[in-house]
């Protein structure tokens, strides 16, 4: 049998997103200057997911928005969507906070590097500008830390 976020996994329909190997300059913040699937190349994505001050503060927020879900102090299994999951920093709060996660990136990257670090929770190929791909009430919740900027 399927626990809930596994069957969340299962109906998700992956968009495809255009990927190029170009370089560029960016000054200043990268949100309106280039698209986040090709600011978050290999590089950066190991960049971003290495940085010791990002990694702190995703840890801060995610541990903030649980606390925003308002679930019980005692409850555990949650499935919780996370959008925008990029390498999964948020959703090892979730994990050690004992709820099942699946998350959502454009940066196939950043993703890979969730993968490469062994990160928990389903990840897949998603632009959360078309929308959320799963039925309505398969998440007991969901989170979004660092990506809205990007709509």
């Amino acid at each position: 049998t399927l626990q809930p976020c596994h069957e969340a996994t299962a109906l998700f329909d992956s968009s495809t997103v255009l990927r190029s190997n170009m370089s560029v300059k960016i000054k200043g913040r990268p949100e309106p200057q280039i698209p986040p699937e090709l600011f978050y190349n290999d590089r950066e994505a190991e960049k971003y997911t290495s940085n010791s001050r990002i990694t702190h503060i995703q840890r801060e927020m995610a541990t903030r928005a649980l606390e925003l879900l308002n679930f019980p102090e005692d409850a555990k299994g949650k499935c919780i969507l996370d959008v925008g999951c990029g390498s999964g920093l948020s959703g090892e709060v979730l994990n050690e906070a004992g709820h099942i996660w699946v998350g959502t990136d454009i940066s196939q990257d950043m993703l890979s590097v969730g993968v490469d670090r062994g990160t928990e929770g389903d990840m897949m190929l998603h632009d959360m500008g078309q929308g959320i791909p799963f039925r309505h009430g398969v998440f007991d919740g969901a989170v979004s830390i660092s990506a809205l900027q990007w709509l």
